[in-house]
């Protein structure tokens, strides 16, 4: 119970008190006076209630920031070790088939200079059975 509440309550009980007196002494004057009280002392109490409500919802907002902030914070590391370990497996994978590349190269290279040295002979050994023909 806050400070309103609690002058809300005392009101509306003092209010009661002077109507009931009132009441029972047929002066009007008091029981108006009392309603009037009385009135004052639940809008108070309202008052104070709305108060703490208010108050009670400031806490919550502050309790759900901070946890979507910390949430926030945690998606954001999380999402930068994912980026990690992405970046280190993409750089792995091309660093595979740059040496793949490399080595399918060097194999074709090889192949060519054996076919190219291939028709060399072969054109060696036609250029030599053509001379026999004609010699």
């Amino acid at each position: 119970m806050n400070k309103d509440q609690v002058k809300g309550t005392m009101d509306d009980v003092a209010g009661r008190a002077k109507r009931q007196v009132g009441e029972w002494t047929g002066d009007t004057k008091a029981q108006v006076e009392g309603l009037g009280q009385q009135v004052k002392g639940k809008a108070e109490k309202a008052m104070g209630t709305v108060k703490d409500a208010v108050r009670e919802g400031h806490e919550e907002v502050k309790s759900q920031a901070g946890k979507a902030w910390e949430d926030t914070k945690h998606a954001v590391h999380d999402g930068q070790n994912k980026a990690k370990e992405q970046t280190k497996k993409a750089w792995e994978l091309t660093s595979d088939q740059v040496s793949n590349g490399k080595e399918d190269a060097e194999r074709r290279r090889q192949a060519q200079q054996m076919e190219d040295g291939g028709d060399l002979d072969f054109a060696h050994h036609n250029g030599s059975e053509s001379e026999k023909s004609h010699r």
